[in-house]
């Protein structure tokens, strides 16, 4: 009896549903019927009035932002690219913490370092040359130390200065 009763409910929610459902449809064609009609006579009014209407015509200059469809991911893979042809010197194929200074070399006048990659291949530095795969500079060379400042782009996109001391004697630093 319980499940009679149940189910004649759901079906008499169903009906009452759908049958609502076809009335709203009915009434919304009737009014759009009748919109479609005004729409017409609008349109001829405004036929009449183009004179009042003008067109513009708007160009979108991107300035300096970067293009919102361009993926990011292959704009990086790019950049890493070019940066990778550019770099004839091995001196730039490495990282510059992965250098160790073998010397300091003083001929009166400036200061020359000469380091070993990882590839165990000997060079000498100056200051101002180009070292690292960041396209950092030795900033500075003392009796003890070389300075390098790299410039890395950080978690927000902003270029940073970075700057690494490889020191003569590692075991001496307190």
């Amino acid at each position: 009896m319980m499940k009679r009763i149940f189910i004649s409910g759901i079906v008499l929610m169903t009906m009452c549903f759908f049958g609502s459902f076809e009335i709203a449809v009915a009434v919304d064609a009737n009014k759009t019927d009748k919109v479609t009609a005004q729409d017409e006579s609008q349109q001829k009014s405004v036929a009449k009035n183009d004179s009042s209407l003008r067109i513009t015509r708007v160009k979108y200059t991107a300035g300096n932002r970067r293009d919102p469809f361009v993926s990011i991911i292959t704009l990086a893979k790019k950049k890493m690219q070019t940066m990778k042809k550019k770099k004839s010197n091995p001196l730039e194929n490495y990282d510059v913490t992965d250098f160790r200074l073998l010397g300091v070399i003083y001929d009166g006048k400036k200061y020359y370092a000469s380091v070993v990659l990882p590839d165990n291949k000997a060079y000498t530095l100056k200051k101002g040359m180009k070292v690292g795969i960041y396209g950092g500079r030795v900033e500075d060379i003392t009796s003890d130390k070389l300075v390098v400042k790299e410039t890395v782009v950080d978690f927000m996109g902003k270029k940073k200065s970075k700057y690494t001391e490889i020191k003569l004697r590692k075991e001496e630093v307190q």
